[in-house]
């Protein structure tokens, strides 16, 4: 097997497409690669039966598609997993300990990347003002990740 020349990130597929395209084409790719899985398997059961399964070939991905398929993953996973999500989740009421029990995290490291998170946010408000976190939202976040949301430590 040949690997491409240039590997791709999950960063090239992150713009390529919206993220409704990417789990479209995610799932074209995860079906393929179940189907050549599923018939080399009964192949080498004995299991295969060609009126049952079909005779059609099943070929397995290819290198470029496996990387594609790998690179779509983590782009999906980064986008749904966005920290915004906490920040609206903290804006609607939820506490830290309801959170971290959604997520399966502890509150100590959910409040430690949600607040690098602000930081991030702020930083890039400061370089450009029509984005991120206000000095005021950005104060806000840090009292909700030091305080916590309903102002006990």
């Amino acid at each position: 097997m040949t690997m491409p020349e240039s590997l791709p990130t999950w960063r090239d597929a992150r713009y390529d497409m919206p993220v409704s395209r990417q789990l479209e084409r995610y799932d074209q790719l995860a079906a393929k690669q179940d189907g050549a899985r599923a018939r080399a398997q009964l192949v080498e059961r004995g299991l295969y039966d060609p009126a049952r399964h079909g005779t059609g070939d099943r070929p397995a991905l290819t290198a470029d598609e496996q990387v594609e398929l790998l690179a779509l993953a983590e782009c999906i996973a980064r986008t749904v997993r966005h920290p915004s999500n906490i920040h609206h989740a903290m804006l609607a009421g939820l506490t830290w300990a309801e959170i971290a029990h959604v997520i399966d995290s502890d509150e100590l490291t959910l409040r430690r990347d949600y607040q690098r998170w602000a930081d991030d946010q702020y930083d890039l408000h400061r370089r450009y003002p029509d984005r991120g976190m206000t000095a005021d939202e950005h104060a806000a976040a840090t009292a909700r990740a030091t305080r916590g949301h309903d102002g006990t430590r």
